[in-house]
């Protein structure tokens, strides 16, 4: 404004915009209702490409004496001026060329988003489905997983509902709604929570492992608190932070991010943390037993390997390689691909892979099957058709057994 002489305002009773400065050029007190027109601005960083000699910028002044901007709701004086007649057709055209491309990414970023999350839900449900539908898998590891996966889908739901409301919905911050906060507020929590039940894997999982005599019941408790009742805490925090913090961005919904994200922040870098402490800890148990037993098997090792490769993204330790921000298109569709899809690669690790979970459905068919052909078969072959059954079925108790006793501790179920 120093930069700038303005005349005093009109006196002559008519509504006039203000006279302003917008970090480019001065705009004089300007009658409501018309447009005042200015020169292309020649000592600005981007004077370059204003490069059409018979340019000009404009601001209209609506009538209700407020400068004119997209959305009545810019937060800089330079988004109520258009410089756009200063540049020539030629540069105007590969600014709209970048700017299109630039939205295409977006909406490949958001598609990745929008299918991992929605294939990741469908076999969370399976799975879950599966474990309520076998009682052999009813256990307190079982347990945890099952929270686990209902937070993932929970956090993928929200977030699908959350971004197609706001890609949906056109509001601006002085007409902002109050379901899209508790939207924005119960997306964030579910999220915690989802982190939080990679923290409750990795707490149940170590001290299963260090103290294998330990109170499960007790154990699951702690889990519980620490998967559902902890993000409220943090979640409600950074609510009213932001109400006290008030609205400062173009949209509403708190989209913008500020100093308060740190407080959902530092709660998942430190369960990623701690996540990584424990499988550091749990590989050095693991790898101190086979030695006191003398195994040098090499299929030992590459079997432990694999395990503890499986736990990574079940503790969520990948995100721990991945950095805060970056602008890299290559980086975000990665990050797409790894954020969305993880629930899936859980179900599909945890449970359709698991030898346990595949025996019991063998089994179920196999039950199903000696129904049918039982049904089929004269009265008096009944008896031989039960009698194979009850083998087949002890066969595959024995299986289980057997299958149950050669894995670690630390596996899955």
């Amino acid at each position: 404004m120093a930069e700038c002489d303005f005349s005093p305002y009109p006196t002559d009773g008519r509504l006039y915009c203000n006279a302003t400065y917008d970090g480019v050029q001065c705009w004089n007190h300007t009658l409501a209702g018309t447009t005042a027109f200015g020169a292309c601005p020649e000592n600005h960083p981007s004077s370059k490409v204003f490069d059409n000699p018979s340019g000009y910028s404009y601001r209209k002044c609506e009538i209700n004496g407020i400068w004119w901007n997209n959305s009545n709701s810019g937060i800089h004086e330079f988004a109520k001026s258009n410089y756009l007649p200063c540049i020539s057709q030629e540069v105007h055209n590969i600014e709209e060329d970048i700017h299109d491309m630039n939205v295409e990414r977006i909406k490949l970023v958001m598609y990745i988003y929008m299918s991992g999350y929605t294939v990741s839900i469908l076999l969370l449900i399976v799975a879950l489905a599966i474990f309520g539908l076998f009682k052999q898998l009813h256990c307190s590891r079982v347990t945890i997983h099952s929270n686990l996966f209902i937070s993932y889908i929970l956090s993928g739901s929200m977030w699908i509902v959350f971004y197609t409301e706001m890609s949906l919905s056109n509001f601006d911050i002085e007409s902002r709604p109050t379901w899209c906060y508790v939207l924005h507020a119960f997306t964030q929590y579910t999220t915690l929570c989802n982190y939080a039940w990679m923290l409750s894997e990795g707490i149940f999982l170590h001290f299963c492992l260090v103290h294998v005599f330990s109170e499960k019941r007790k154990l699951l408790i702690t889990c519980c608190v620490v998967g559902w009742v902890l993000p409220i805490f943090f979640t409600a925090v950074y609510c009213v932070v932001r109400l006290i913090d008030g609205e400062k961005e173009k949209h509403g919904c708190w989209l913008e991010i500020q100093w308060s994200f740190w407080i959902l922040l530092v709660p998942i870098i430190l369960s990623l943390l701690l996540n990584l402490i424990f499988l550091i800890n749990i590989l050095r148990i693991i790898l101190s037993k086979i030695r006191s037993y003398n195994q040098r098997d090499s299929n030992q090792f590459r079997k432990t390997v694999r395990a503890i490769l499986i736990l990574v993204p079940l503790l969520g330790l990948q995100y721990i390689l991945m950095p805060l921000n970056n602008d890299s298109f290559i980086y975000k569709i990665i990050v797409a691909v790894v954020t969305s899809y993880q629930g899936a690669v859980i179900a599909v690790l945890f449970c359709f892979l698991n030898g346990k979970v595949i025996n019991l459905i063998k089994r179920k068919i196999r039950t199903k099957q000696w129904s049918t052909v039982s049904q089929r078969l004269p009265q008096r072959s009944s008896l031989r058709s039960s009698s194979r059954k009850s083998n087949s079925s002890k066969k595959d108790e024995y299986e289980l057994t057997e299958n149950k006793g050669s894995r670690a501790a630390f596996l899955p179920l």
